[in-house]
């Protein structure tokens, strides 16, 4: 491989490839435009490759070696390519119910002790529930808390909580025509998603006010398309409804966003509530 021509680039290079072939390769779940893939965690140790018997621990390099080829060459572009997969990648371990609780946090756990040296490598790491209720949220940020306290190879802010929930309100249609369960409106996204950055106050809320703006951008990629698709089919009435519409679109944006920030509010309340209680642990 000493002629290869991949090796011949520059390392800075080599490392902007990687970025490229290694995303969101593997098992996955919830791919967006606005966030990498999300890798399941428990996927593993589930589904381990031929090659690999299943095992208490998360084989990650045995899946990712199954799912591209670059980790099947020399050894200096394995280790290369692999590193860049723990740091494009954003891994999550999604609880589908609260009595699956413990056991989501021990495969975060097996995940991280199954990288050893390479654990510094991961950029973003966690767990993901829907609609937890606030003792749920608690546990889990008071275990996460602890996780990164006794963790001291993790990356500074890896450790993540994705809160995913249904958008408190309904938007407002274009048209209700009278009489009809049908109405004109464009196909807003119902489920959303919140991140905590584990300890870090300043940076959850940085990420919830990124959080807003591209959902306001959605939501007005949304207006303009129902507004162009309703001009280009000739209906009538659009030029006295417009303004109107797009008055409510946005006070129904603002309440939206006025609710989360209450809610995440709490939950910024709830973790910083726990995190001296670690502190009086540690020092007892």
């Amino acid at each position: 491989m000493n002629n290869s021509p991949l090796l011949c680039l520059p390392r800075e290079i080599r490392d902007q490839i990687y970025r490229h072939v290694m995303l969101g390769i593997g098992p996955t779940c919830h791919k967006s435009s606005s966030c990498n893939p999300s890798i399941y965690i428990r996927d593993f140790r589930m589904n381990p490759s031929s090659a690999s018997p299943k095992t208490n621990t998360p084989d990650v390099w045995a899946v990712t070696a199954r799912d591209h080829p670059i980790l099947y060459t020399c050894r200096q572009l394995c280790d290369e390519a692999f590193e860049s997969f723990l740091f494009t990648n954003e891994f999550v371990q999604n609880i589908s119910a609260p009595p699956l609780t413990t056991s989501a946090c021990k495969f975060v756990a097996l995940f991280v002790r199954s990288l050893g040296d390479k654990s510094h490598l991961v950029r973003k790491l966690g767990l993901g529930i829907e609609d937890p209720t606030e003792d749920v949220l608690e546990k889990l940020l008071d275990w996460m808390i602890m996780f990164k306290n006794c963790q001291k190879r993790l990356r500074p802010g890896a450790l993540v909580l994705r809160v995913k929930f249904t958008r408190p309100t309904t938007t407002p249609p274009l048209f209700s025509p009278v009489g009809q369960t049908w109405t004109i409106a464009p196909k807003d996204e119902n489920v959303m998603a919140l991140e905590i950055h584990l300890c870090d106050e300043g940076k959850s809320w940085s990420i919830f006010d990124q959080a807003k703006e591209l959902d306001r951008k959605a939501r007005q990629r949304g207006t303009e398309r129902v507004l162009k698709s309703c001009r280009d089919s000739g209906m009538k009435g659009i030029e006295e409804r417009e303004k109107a519409w797009r008055e409510e679109r946005r006070l129904w944006h603002e309440e939206t966003w006025t609710a989360l920030h209450y809610k995440f509010e709490c939950w910024m309340k709830i973790m910083d509530g726990l995190q001296p209680r670690k502190r009086l642990t540690e020092e007892g």
